[in-house]
């Protein structure tokens, strides 16, 4: 059996991962411990356990192996587990945190489990992981529109690939006049009145700010991107928060070189749970979605604004 304790703060990374772990793998069960327990996860391992064939199995939002607490029978019930389960299933513990200093995560490496921290996207690697992908979906693009779009999602991978996808659906060789017209821009105040008045739910200022960016031209797939980046930065500060990290530990481990960034960011998102910033972050990956696959954008946008 092999175990895996990840921690990353990008999505893209983290499912890279996974999927180069479990590769070949096609039996796979995943769970959430916001959803169900270890002790059904374990029940559910040692189940079919008793069966032939490899198996993959996740377990996101685990909280075990950080923080303060001890959670002394979760505990023993994964060093038990993991004692007695002699086979060749592959176990990922996808982790809010790791504390190699905390008895259970040491125990749990003495066993032979890998830590795997992404957490922390140097420039080095972020453009190693930029370039791959690029490569991998046939496009190039020139260095002084890979440089301004890097800027402009602030470093941010997941936001970068996602950029680069757009892009792709209108030409396989992207540059710098593309990124200046379609890309995701560092935007004006209108833009970000735009989007601080969804965020506090002032729906009537909201309404207004978008009529006036959209007879000025701005295309609705920019404010979906603008606002889907919000939501993604509230969640992350939030869920960092949550943790109890420092404010210098967030903005070195979130890119944030302006802490009034973090701030302001962090209190957007005292006004949400993380339960309902995910939600509002799938509701504007559909919407992106039913845009590009020819639903009408304005009325998508009001639509969604409507139904937070």
């Amino acid at each position: 059996m092999k175990v895996y304790l990840i921690k990353s703060s990008s999505y893209r990374l983290l499912n890279i991962e996974i999927n180069r772990i479990l590769e070949g793998i096609d039996n796979i069960t995943k769970f959430s411990l916001t959803e169900v327990s270890i002790f059904d996860c374990i029940e559910d391992a040692s189940y079919y356990g008793l069966f032939d064939g490899q198996r993959g199995l996740i377990i996101k939002d685990v909280n075990f192996f950080g923080g303060k607490n001890a959670y002394e029978k979760e505990s023993n019930a994964i060093i038990q587990f993991l004692a007695n389960k002699d086979d060749d299933s592959v176990i990922i513990f996808v982790c809010d945190e790791i504390l190699k200093s905390k008895d259970l995560t040491k125990k749990v490496i003495a066993a032979g489990a890998e830590v795997i921290d992404l957490s922390t996207i140097d420039d080095a690697k972020f453009n190693e992981i930029a370039n791959e992908y690029i490569s991998s979906v046939g496009v190039t693009i020139d260095k002084d529109a890979y440089t301004l779009l890097k800027n402009n999602c602030l470093s941010n991978i997941d936001l970068f690939i996602q950029e680069i996808d757009k892009m792709s659906n209108l030409d396989n060789h992207i540059t710098k006049s593309m990124v200046d017209l379609c890309g995701f821009k560092n935007y004006n105040d209108s833009n970000f009145d735009f989007s601080n008045a969804v965020i506090a739910k002032n729906f009537k200022v909201a309404f207004e700010v978008m009529d006036r960016i959209l007879a000025s031209g701005v295309k609705v797939n920019d404010l979906v991107g603008l606002l889907a980046n919000s939501y993604i930065n509230m969640y992350m500060v939030k869920d960092a928060i949550n943790h109890h990290l420092s404010d210098t530990e967030i903005c070195k481990t979130l890119g944030y070189s302006n802490p009034y960034r973090l701030n302001a960011v962090s209190r957007n998102a005292k006004i949400y749970t993380l339960d309902e910033i995910k939600d509002i972050i799938v509701m504007l990956c559909d919407l992106d979605q039913k845009i590009k696959t020819g639903y009408n954008p304005v009325y998508g946008l009001k639509e969604f604004l409507i139904s937070l």
